[in-house]
């Protein structure tokens, strides 16, 4: 476990004490308040019993609410950026050993690594099948286009256009998602519409714009009229040919699509070269201003954890500038409110452009809307605009510190972002004439 030290190291408190705190409280309520209110109230003995609990939930409620907010302004201080590997696949920096004397903030208790997943273990025939069929465009309607037209796995896994371009030159309203490590992800689809890649595979297929076949039906006709396919499939399958099992090949290949050695894994692992001091700042500042919230480590994404919504709101802050100055807020998602899937942003520097609507050109301006869209920040160099003077819901004053960020520290986030970046698996195309 990741302790977080107060101060400069003197004394390590677990939040759990302190509630544990809070309700000790809370039940000390109920046997003072039922003392006090004596027969003459004309109350039962159950009754003041009754009543004192009802008291004590109040109490317990301030209590917890308070040393939550107390401790959340102690300003905790990790000491060291990362020490030394730990397990098999998840890996956490944690200790008092400082990396080129930095200290920061930290929001959340480690770091990690993507887990380790054992490609070989499951199914290379399926995988072989599954690549066959991504490059094949004999599965669109005009034998022009295949999955691999919108998904180049050597640019990052999308194909670096706004909006990528489907039979007959047809253009779509919404940016291509890399295809890289979406074996971690748990929705598919910017709008998150999809629970599996093997429901997101059918999509693409018919869709009009995309590879225009008319249902999961003709994807079968097609693969069943090619003899090659036919006999993998009656190796792997041994069954009537179905979309199901077609569906099945596909998501196992891109599910072996996985970059595991990028800068940030390696230098989270051990390797305290594999990041500049420049990326070091930006790794402190992506923790310390919330980027870290939505986009959570290994996966750089909500939308890889178990026991979180892997959907969020955007933009929050619709005041932002940046919203509408590339027309963001036009296409509010599947439910109309714009909510959408949060996506990875592994490989993040090698999949411009960026958002759902691909109309931000570069990394340093995706900051900027992120920044000012979901954070609430401005984008300024002067001082004074680090802080916000507002008043809560009691009128009482609040002085917000770091509600800004300067060109230099703009740059030192793109600079960690790069260090997400992987080399992309090399995949070759099995139907490209040598």
């Amino acid at each position: 476990m990741v302790r977080l030290f107060y101060g400069k190291g003197e004394g390590v408190m677990e939040l759990s004490i302190y509630l544990c705190i809070g309700v000790v409280l809370g039940f000390s309520v109920i046997f003072l308040v039922s003392g006090e209110l004596s027969a003459k109230t004309g109350l039962t003995k159950s009754s003041r019993y009754i009543l004192a609990c009802f008291l004590s939930f109040g109490v317990m409620g301030l209590a917890v609410k308070s040393i939550t907010l107390l401790l959340l302004q102690a300003g905790p201080v990790l000491k060291e950026v990362v020490d030394t590997s730990r397990g098999s696949g998840t890996y956490i920096h944690s200790g008092t050993v400082s990396v080129q004397g930095i200290e920061y903030p930290v929001l959340l208790k480690s770091w990690q690594t993507l887990p380790l997943q054992d490609i070989e273990a499951s199914n290379p025939q399926l995988i072989e099948f599954g690549r066959k069929l991504f490059f094949d465009v004999r599965l669109s309607s005009t034998q022009t286009v295949s999955c691999a037209s919108c998904h180049v796995i050597g640019m990052g896994g999308d194909d670096g256009k706004s909006v990528s371009s489907g039979i007959h030159g047809k253009k779509g309203n919404r940016n291509s998602p890399s295809v890289l490590n979406v074996t971690f992800l748990k929705k598919f689809f910017w709008d998150g519409r999809a629970r599996s890649l093997e429901e997101q595979v059918l999509g693409p297929l018919t869709n009009p714009v995309e590879m225009g076949l008319s249902s999961a039906s003709e994807v079968v006709e097609i693969v069943s009229s090619v003899p090659e396919y036919v006999k993998i499939y009656e190796k792997l399958f041994n069954d009537r040919m179905e979309f199901q099992s077609i569906a099945l090949a596909l998501a196992a290949f891109e599910r072996s699509l996985i970059t595991y050695d990028a800068p940030f894994d390696r230098f989270v692992r051990g390797d305290k070269s594999a990041l500049s001091a420049k990326q070091i700042r930006g790794m402190m500042l992506f923790d310390k201003i919330g980027c870290r919230q939505c986009h959570r480590d290994p996966y750089f994404s909500v939308a890889g954890m178990e026991n979180a919504s892997p959907f969020r709101s955007f933009p929050v802050f619709k005041g932002s500038p940046y919203v509408e100055k590339y027309d963001l807020a036009r296409d509010k998602g599947l439910n109309g409110h714009g909510v959408w899937r949060v996506p990875s942003l592994r490989n993040v520097a090698q999949t411009a452009p960026y958002f759902h609507n691909g109309g931000v050109s570069s990394l340093s301006e995706a900051v900027k809307v992120m920044a000012t869209a979901q954070l609430g920040l401005k984008i300024s160099e002067s001082a004074e605009d680090d802080f916000q003077i507002r008043y809560d819901g009691n009128h009482q004053l609040m002085v917000m510190q770091d509600r800004a960020l300067n060109g230099a520290e703009i740059e030192e986030i793109v600079a960690f972002l790069t260090a997400l970046s992987a080399t992309p698996p090399a995949i070759l195309n099995p139907w490209m004439k040598s």
